[in-house]
C-alpha cells in the first residue's frame, strides 16, 4: 500500500503537507462537489446516517463570493507587510 509512481512535485508537496505539527483547520462544512468529484458522496451519505448525522451533510458554508474574489485579488506574495514603521507619510 502506500503513494507509488509519484512525480517529485508531488513528492515535495507530500512532504510539505504531512510535515509533524502542520496546524488543520477543521470545519463542519462538507464540500459537496470534492465528495462528488471522489466518487464518496453515497458512501459518505451512508455513514452520517448510520450515525444520525446526515444534517451535517445539509450545512452550507455562507461566504460572499464577489467580497471574497475582491479580496484574494488584493495580495500579493512576498509583499511587505504596511506597520506603522514603515506608512507613508502623508
Amino acid at each position: 500500500m502506500g503513494l507509488q509512481n509519484l512525480t517529485n512535485d508531488q513528492k515535495m508537496n507530500w512532504e510539505r503537507l504531512t510535515k509533524p505539527g502542520r496546524a488543520i483547520q477543521e470545519t463542519k462544512f462538507t464540500d459537496p462537489i470534492a465528495l462528488r468529484e471522489l466518487g464518496l458522496r453515497a458512501p459518505v451519505q451512508r455513514l452520517m446516517g448510520k450515525v444520525g448525522l446526515q444534517g451535517f451533510l445539509n450545512y452550507e458554508a455562507r461566504t460572499y463570493e464577489r467580497y471574497t474574489l475582491e479580496f484574494l485579488s488584493t495580495l500579493t506574495k512576498g509583499r511587505r507587510r504596511r506597520t506603522l514603521h514603515n506608512l507613508p507619510f502623508e
